[in-house]
């Protein structure tokens, strides 16, 4: 719910900036009844949508990183698959420069690929296993919106606040939230794909004719999972 929050949001943001860009149009063209008032209105919308975005991003990484450590900690209790990066990435990987391009990306792969009901009950490397197209296409979204919002600031330090200005704002802000709606959905579709998963339970129709392996116990989602003897 929070993902597809944030995804309104960022309509809302969108929906501001040509609203401001419109008002600002009506103003230097002088149109009756367009004033500094309207001027000011506009700006305190802009704000506002800021800081819903803010809100909405900061409520939604928080429950995301809490999920996707207890399906990481999960999916080491329901299969023997070898991750290829440490728990503590899990979280770190968001946050450190450079590599936050693509650890997010390895780490949500192995943790669908260990959390499939078909994973044979001796198999090590993930690396061999298939990949999620779904994991794929959301990454791709995201990568891509990393990228317009860094032109994006660039573009806007070395630019004047002009009617023109305000027209590549509300540009970038669309496409960006194209890529972030396009993420949001396919994200949400990996989440329920990989909880439905783990949440199944031993035997339970989701799993393959072979089943989980016996020493281990298909983990609740909400309590993280543990070994059985």
């Amino acid at each position: 719910m929070l993902v597809l929050v944030v995804c309104a949001a960022n309509l809302f943001a969108t929906w501001a900036a040509w609203n401001t860009h419109s008002v600002a149009a009506d103003y230097l063209a002088g149109l009756p009844g367009v004033g500094e008032d309207e001027l000011l209105a506009v700006d305190d919308t802009a704000l506002a949508a800021l800081w819903v975005n803010l809100i909405a991003i900061v409520a939604s990484v928080a429950v995301f990183l809490t999920w996707l450590w207890r399906a990481r900690v999960n999916s080491e209790a329901m299969s023997n698959v070898q991750h290829r990066l440490s728990r503590g990435w899990t979280i770190g990987a968001w946050f450190c420069p450079v590599v936050n391009l693509w650890f997010p990306r390895r780490i949500m792969d192995d943790i669908w690929r260990a959390s499939r009901p078909d994973v044979p009950p001796n198999h090590y490397a993930a690396e061999s296993l298939p990949q999620s197209p779904l994991v794929r296409a959301w990454w791709l979204a995201v990568v891509v919106d990393y990228a317009v919002q860094y032109l994006h600031r660039i573009q806007s330090r070395s630019s004047e606040v002009t009617l023109g200005s305000i027209k590549t704002q509300a540009i970038y802000s669309t496409i960006s939230t194209v890529l972030v709606v396009v993420a949001g959905v396919l994200l949400v579709r990996v989440i329920r794909e990989i909880t439905g998963w783990q949440a199944a339970p031993v035997g339970g129709p989701q799993g393959d004719s072979s089943g989980p392996r016996p020493e281990l116990a298909r983990p609740r989602p909400d309590w993280g999972g543990e070994r059985r003897s």
